[in-house]
């Protein structure tokens, strides 16, 4: 059966942010060390995924530890963010490609914090749909995570493919019934969609 929809992870994918850099500045900035903010993020993963934990209720749960005054936090977040990511231009470019012939989704596991830097950068504008589990309320690799994506692109599972950086994502969404290929270069997706298109 034709490939209907192409769905794509965002991060490491498309989108590229330096973690590490981006929380070592942000917590400079609102005076905590990067230590206790990964930690906050490692220890809260699951509920700030799923939105659970809002961006608010995490500025509100850091200000808590000590820091700067909270109301900043959001400004300084999106301004560190910024700094610390980099698109893809040319997987973007590929994927307008691609949306001359199929629907293409977003479908991405990510917080409310690095989804407002993303909006911010205009990412979802190269995409006919997205699923996003901070504001669905379901993570990968949920099966009903899947599920959304093809609803949202009107497809059934067999004339999907979906496209992830990890492994382990990739097989849940096999494992319905969807295409998968792991993300491993621009180059190397291109010569495997040969075998869809």
């Amino acid at each position: 059966m034709a490939i209907k929809t192409i769905m794509f992870d965002l991060g490491k994918v498309v989108v590229y942010t330096d973690f590490k850099s981006l929380y070592a500045n942000f917590a400079e900035r609102i005076g905590l060390t990067p230590e206790s903010v990964i930690k906050y993020h490692d220890d809260n993963r699951v509920g700030l995924f799923t939105n659970a934990i809002t961006m608010e209720d995490a500025w509100d749960d850091l200000a808590k530890i000590g820091g700067a005054p909270r109301d900043s936090f959001t400004e300084i977040w999106e301004e560190e963010g910024l700094k610390a990511r980099r698109i893809d231009e040319g997987m973007t470019a590929f994927i307008k490609e691609l949306r001359k012939r199929y629907k293409v989704g977003a479908v991405s596991n990510l917080y409310e914090s690095r989804m407002k830097i993303d909006e911010r950068t205009g990412v979802y504008d190269n995409f006919d749909y997205a699923v996003l589990s901070c504001v669905d309320h379901v993570k990968k690799p949920d099966e009903r995570f899947y599920r959304l994506a093809l609803s949202k692109a009107s497809a059934r599972p067999e004339e999907a493919l979906f496209i992830d950086d990890n492994e382990a994502y990739v097989e849940a969404a096999s494992g319905i019934g969807i295409k998968g290929i792991v993300y491993r270069g621009l180059e190397s997706l291109k010569a495997a969609l040969i075998a869809y298109m």
